[in-house]
């Protein structure tokens, strides 16, 4: 697993099951087949592959794609 914390500026992709729980700057892909736990301050999009499985308790500024996946918002997710 992946953990992913503090500042972060730039894109990622999580190839492999992870949690963030930072701040970061820059668009987030989340494979197919990976789990991710985003708990922190996303200022970006996240796309999550098919068959990928996003929960989203923290804050996301930007869109949410998610064709194929599985999505699960209990936190904030904004448009710029």
């Amino acid at each position: 697993m992946r953990d992913l914390s503090g500042i972060v500026t730039g894109a990622i992709r999580l190839d492999h099951d992870g949690e963030i729980s930072g701040i970061v700057s820059g668009d987030i892909t989340v494979a197919a087949g990976c789990r991710a736990l985003i708990s922190g301050m996303i200022r970006g999009d996240i796309t999550a592959e098919p068959g990928a499985e996003v929960v989203i308790t923290g804050i996301v500024n930007g869109a949410v794609h998610a064709e194929g996946a599985t999505v699960h918002v209990t936190g904030i997710v904004t448009l710029p």
